[in-house]
């Protein structure tokens, strides 16, 4: 199959500024209407399903690719002024849109070509069934004051949620710590802060300072004070658009006939059900208290331990002892084990294994227009020829987005000419190299490079013929299986050493240290999914039901009885809870949901091998290219050969017959 690559005028969109923005909306919004128009113009029997269902899912695409696009400068790009003209954008667009999708004459041509009763199979009918059911989710079938009071809470919604990502990116505090507070942090650690006037170290929320302050740090009041900060992420303004945008969510779902968001939200996942995931959830959360309480009694006497202080409590900021705990019961110094992770050499690692694994090579693109010069271009080539292309912006800067996310800004797709190569976008924040600190990566942030370029993957080797069936475009609590599955190469012993080497002597991960790491794999992991279980069931608890008052006051006191931590009544964590912001809205439990899945596809690579490219090649075929062109099951189905179970992530998580 031919495949349409992209060059470098495709690439001019990272070169916009503010005024470029500015009849994005209106002439997207004027090609949709002349899309509609054509399909609309379509008499009932003439209607087939290539000028019908397949035009429909094409409306509009020039324009909305560019909105795409400018969204993702909104997160990226290092102008604060292009940051908030995208942002106003996507505000006025999605206010603008709502108007013109609600189309009931859309609907009813939808429903002129379902008359004819075509048989259709396959991607075809998954195509026709997701768009008519669609269609009923935005309310065609209700009399017409309760269709505009749905329009009116969508563009409400619309709205809130930009704001409120928008506010969790540009939220920037930091603690100032002296140099006598400094005590117990590596000097590789502090040579890459940047001081103030008076030449205290800076410590801000972003991960790169945050996470090894907080394991490495002894100065409890400064570790407490660090953790306040960051669960103020978001501001006290985020908390009510968080409160606003629950109301408005149960509302639409009322509207449309479900008992709640949750409800509306989990009927396209593959779970069907809330009552589904809350057995789920709470299965799992059984099967792991008992263990969480044990692990968290032994972090709390080594507490009493190291401060010579019988009568100490454990706290939500102590992750500094949990570390201790780990490296007295396992000699893992999560500090040292960075030493043998720098950046390049897990790069050229987490390269090599996805090249062997599915049969593809990574070139680099040079002299592309980009966003920003940390950012790097990369084609994926199958037998000589491009099939693809990804980019990697992985280094923090101030108004970036702050965590680590793979978005596909142009998905494959099956075109006349032949098949639109896909494009994807890596972005992480690992710590930036600099002349003489080198950037040197946690373990867990190698696991996190696995895993989010195991989204890239998902994304860019797509066969899949329609857009909306494209890559990562699953069902919810599928979307993280691929990749999750993946990050079990970041712990296997082989991998390790080809990953690793010191950043001074080159000197591979030595055994015993390897040994170490897999010993301490499943440390405190029954306190992880408690915590796991809890935001899970928070979330579910936002959107099950009927108020949305005190998301605040509910998190504290879940947090109290799940947990066991009293938290500061001015903490706001659900204001800076991104997740239940957007995307994850009634789907955190997704996370735990698709690791179950991924770690029963991972036993086929333990028994087959884990650079077997035979198994990379199914795996490929069956999960990466297919997106959701067949079901989600059917596709674990064909992969293992067999239904698939959670035996392998009960043991994973040594809840296995509790």
């Amino acid at each position: 199959m031919k495949v349409l690559p992209l060059n470098k005028r495709d690439f001019g969109w990272t070169k916009w500024r503010p005024g470029d923005f500015k009849e994005f909306p209106d002439r997207a919004i004027t090609e949709l209407k002349k899309d509609y128009a054509a399909i609309k113009g379509i008499k009932a029997d003439a209607r087939t399903f290539e000028n019908t269902v397949l035009a429909l899912e094409r409306v509009g695409r020039k324009y909305g690719e560019k909105i795409g696009f400018a969204g993702f400068l909104a997160e990226v790009s290092p102008l604060k002024e292009v940051r908030e003209a995208a942002h106003k954008m996507e505000e006025e667009y999605s206010q603008k849109i709502v108007d013109v999708v609600f189309d009931k004459d859309i609907y009813r041509a939808l429903k002129e070509y379902a008359a004819k009763k075509e048989k259709l199979k396959g991607d075809k009918k998954i195509l026709f069934d997701d768009m008519m059911r669609g269609y009923r989710r935005m309310g065609f079938d209700l009399p017409l004051k309760k269709q505009n009071t749905l329009k009116k809470n969508l563009k409400k919604l619309s709205e809130l949620a930009l704001s409120f990502r928008k506010n969790i990116n540009d939220y920037n505090d930091h603690i100032l710590i002296t140099q006598k507070e400094a005590y117990g942090l590596s000097e590789r650690y502090l040579s890459g802060l940047k001081k103030d006037s008076k030449e205290r170290y800076i410590i801000t929320l972003e991960y790169p300072d945050y996470i090894p302050f907080i394991e490495n740090s002894p100065n409890d009041r400064k570790r407490k004070e660090l953790i306040d900060k960051y669960s103020r992420k978001g501001g006290v303004g985020n908390l009510r658009i968080l409160e606003r945008m629950v109301a408005l969510r149960h509302a639409n779902a009322r509207l449309l006939g479900y008992k709640s968001f949750a409800h509306y939200v989990i009927e396209e996942r593959m779970a069907k059900r809330p009552e589904t995931v809350m057995a789920f959830l709470h299965d799992i959360e059984r099967r792991v208290g008992r263990k969480a309480r044990v692990e968290k009694e032994e972090v709390l006497q080594l507490k009493r331990d190291l401060t010579k202080n019988q009568n100490a409590t454990y706290e939500y900021y102590d992750g500094y002892y949990s570390n201790q705990l780990k490296k007295a019961k396992y000699s893992v110094d999560n500090e040292k084990i960075r030493e043998y992770f720098p950046f390049e050499r897990v790069r050229e690692g987490v390269f090599a294994t996805y090249q062997k694994l599915f049969g593809v090579k990574f070139e680099r693109l040079r002299s592309y227009p980009l966003w920003h010069d940390d950012v790097e271009l990369y084609a994926v080539k199958e037998k000589g020829k491009i099939i693809s292309l990804f980019a990697m912006d992985l280094f923090p800067r101030e108004g970036k987005y702050s965590h680590a996310m793979a978005v596909p800004l142009i998905n494959g797709r099956l075109e006349k000419k032949g098949y639109q190569a896909p494009f994807s976008v890596l972005v992480c924040n690992f710590s930036k190299p600099r002349p003489g600190v080198a950037s040197l990566l946690s373990h867990d942030e190698v696991e996190t490079f696995f895993h989010e370029f195991g989204h890239v993957m998902h994304m860019v080797l797509s066969k899949a013929r329609f857009e909306s069936q494209s890559g990562a475009s699953v069902a919810w609590d599928f979307v993280e299986a691929p990749s999750q599955m993946l990050e079990n190469w970041a712990w296997d012993k082989e991998m390790l050493k080809r990953l690793s080497s010191h950043y001074q002597t080159g000197e591979q991960l030595p055994d015993d240290l390897i040994q170490k790491m897999l010993s301490a794999k499943k440390f405190m992991i029954s306190s992880f999914y408690a915590r796991q279980m809890l935001l899970a069931q928070y979330d579910m608890a936002v959107h099950l039901k009927k108020s949305a008052k005190a998301l605040n006051e509910i998190y504290r006191r879940m947090m109290k009885e799940k947990i066991g931590f009293s938290l500061p009544k001015a903490q706001l964590f659900p204001a800076g809870f991104g997740h239940i912001g957007a995307g994850y809205a009634a789907g955190y439990y997704s996370y735990a949901w698709a690791q179950s899945i991924a770690c029963d596809m991972y036993t086929r690579f333990e028994k087959e091998g884990l650079l077997n490219q035979k198994t990379g090649g199914d795996y490929r075929k069956w999960i990466l290219e297919k997106g959701s062109s067949m079901e989600e099951l059917e596709l674990v189905k064909r992969f293992l050969g067999r239904k698939p179970n959670n035996k392998a992530f009960l043991k994973e998580i040594g809840a296995l017959n509790k």
